[in-house]
């Protein structure tokens, strides 16, 4: 299961600064992501959701079933992706719904010894957000959670400061205020 845990930042700068001097942090890559997030028409309570993201070198269709708690931890699954355009028009021709499109810039890091992914994203229309993220089990999920809450605390942002919604109920929440 995928455990994440975001905050809004006002300074990226001071942040990826932070993450570069650690020498427990490796750079991966910068890149601008496309994610395109459908529903089928039937699912109201948005039980598994499928997200195509599009990126220069390849895309991917990920399943994410509905989040357990907050919105901070959901089974996924991750599949390459051959032909996106095709598959965007079979699912808007079988009852799926586009929920939301987020465009985002990304950088990320790993952690050497936790193998945490920490992203730095600027979504458009949302602004600047740490993101962290590991992997459990729904029993290891509050363990994990800590862990992730204190690395984020080495880089200068309190739990107080992190968001319990992911990036989709922010962005609806921002298209109803619109």
């Amino acid at each position: 299961m995928e455990i994440e845990i975001r905050a809004k930042i006002g300074n990226p700068k001071k942040i990826t600064s932070s993450l570069k001097k650690d020498k427990n942090v490796v750079f991966v890559s910068e890149k601008a992501e496309k994610d395109v997030y459908f529903k089928h028409s039937t699912d109201t309570d948005r039980k598994l959701v499928l997200r195509i993201r599009k990126t220069k070198n390849g895309d991917t269709l990920t399943f994410k079933a509905k989040s357990k708690g907050d919105d901070t931890a959901w089974p996924d699954v991750d599949l390459p992706l051959n032909d996106a355009k095709s598959l965007e028009k079979i699912l808007r021709g079988s009852d799926y719904e586009e929920v939301v499109t987020i465009t985002k810039k990304r950088a990320t890091y790993k952690t050497k010894k936790e193998k945490f992914e920490i992203n730095v994203d600027h979504i458009q229309e949302l602004g600047w957000f740490v993101e962290i993220e590991g992997r459990g089990t729904q029993r290891e999920r509050k363990s994990v959670e800590k862990k992730l809450n204190e690395t984020l605390a080495l880089y200068g942002i309190a739990q107080t400061d992190t968001v319990r919604q992911g990036y989709v109920p922010l962005a609806l929440a921002k298209k109803l205020v619109k």
